[in-house]
């Protein structure tokens, strides 16, 4: 219940008030600026009122929950984000539902207003009215989560939204020409080339990820780090020959009359892994996740580095390199970087 309570709070109650205030303006701007200064002669059906009505809760709706639902202490800094992929990367990476929840949940959020806005008005089944459509409101919430401080400006979200749009408005342009309201044959094909486009690439990125023997190790970069002004040196000595180790498969099983589980580490085989100065060389060129930050000027000092192991998405038990890394020579600011061996 407090789950609910807080839900309505923070998200019911924005979304009420701003569609009245949506609604106060539109009606406002209809009868005293359409009607009364320009003259305006054009009059809405019942469905298209309803339909306009139900526009303005879904994308209040929207507004509020990227936006004015947020509490004040959630505070984001006002940053502008043009990578598209690292989204993908950092999905691809962690290999999960919950890794590409983020994406899934931007495609559907403007999805029923592609619906609804073909049903409002004709203007909107022209596909130029309905992507200029789709982009406006995707760049509004966009615009209001950055001068908020309620989310960074990113453009993969940008895209996603846009893309989520146009798929309700190819979805529902289907519907009708299955119904026999609209023209078919070409326009069946228009309409379609968007969802085959989509469900093949979400097809081709599960067959490429069953077809890999291993998984994907979280540990990767997303985006390479920047080391420009950055000094890198080591004080041991580093190999620049690898070998091959060992690539495990974790099962967890019962003994017989024994509640306690246990691990089992079962050989699957050997695989090449890079040589200490190659992994050294991927540290050199921000090839890596940094486990605390750190700018131009500083100096990295690599005192120490061995040989562990880190499970990917499949389960597997695979090598990687932790290097003992220093900055600045203080003892204080140290850490453990882990960087994938297998090449």
């Amino acid at each position: 219940m407090n789950f609910i309570s807080e839900l309505f709070v923070t998200v019911a109650i924005p979304t009420i008030k701003l569609t009245f205030l949506l609604l106060l303006i539109v009606v406002f701007s209809y009868f005293v600026v359409y009607k009364k200064v320009c003259k305006g002669g054009k009059k809405f059906t019942v469905q298209q009122i309803i339909l306009f009505i139900l526009i303005i809760g879904y994308y209040s709706l929207a507004l509020s929950a990227t936006s004015f639902g947020r509490p004040d202490d959630m505070t984001f800094a006002r940053t502008i984000d043009f990578d598209v992929l690292s989204v993908y990367k950092k999905a691809w990476n962690t290999f999960s539902f919950s890794s590409f929840f983020h994406i899934i949940v931007n495609i559907g959020m403007l999805f029923p207003l592609g619906i609804l806005f073909p049903l409002f008005s004709n203007i909107f089944q022209k596909t130029k009215w309905m992507l200029i459509s789709s982009i406006i409101a995707s760049l509004l919430i966009e615009i209001l989560e950055f001068t908020m401080q309620r989310g960074s400006m990113e453009l993969a979200d940008l895209l996603h939204n846009t893309l989520g749009m146009m798929l309700g408005y190819s979805m529902v342009n289907i519907v009708l020409i299955l119904l026999k309201k609209k023209e078919t044959d070409t326009q069946m094909t228009k309409y379609l080339f968007l969802p085959i486009t989509v469900s093949f690439v979400a097809l081709g990125i599960m067959i490429s990820y069953q077809m890999k023997e291993f998984g994907n190790m979280p540990l990767d970069p997303i985006t390479k780090t920047d080391m420009t002004d950055v000094t890198i040196k080591t004080l041991i000595e580093l190999k620049d020959e690898g070998n091959k180790m060992p690539v495990y498969k974790e099962e967890i099983t019962k003994m017989p009359n024994d509640n306690e589980p246990v691990t089992k580490k079962s050989h699957i085989r050997d695989v090449e892994i890079l040589s200490p100065k190659e992994v050294f060389q991927k540290l050199k060129q921000g090839d890596f996740d940094p486990i605390i930050s750190f700018k131009a000027g500083d100096t990295l000092v690599i005192t120490d580095y061995n040989i562990d192991y880190y499970a990917d998405t499949k389960g597997f038990s695979q090598p990687i390199y932790v290097f003992q890394v220093r900055l600045n020579d203080n003892g204080k600011d140290s850490w453990s970087q882990p960087i994938s061996a297998r090449k």
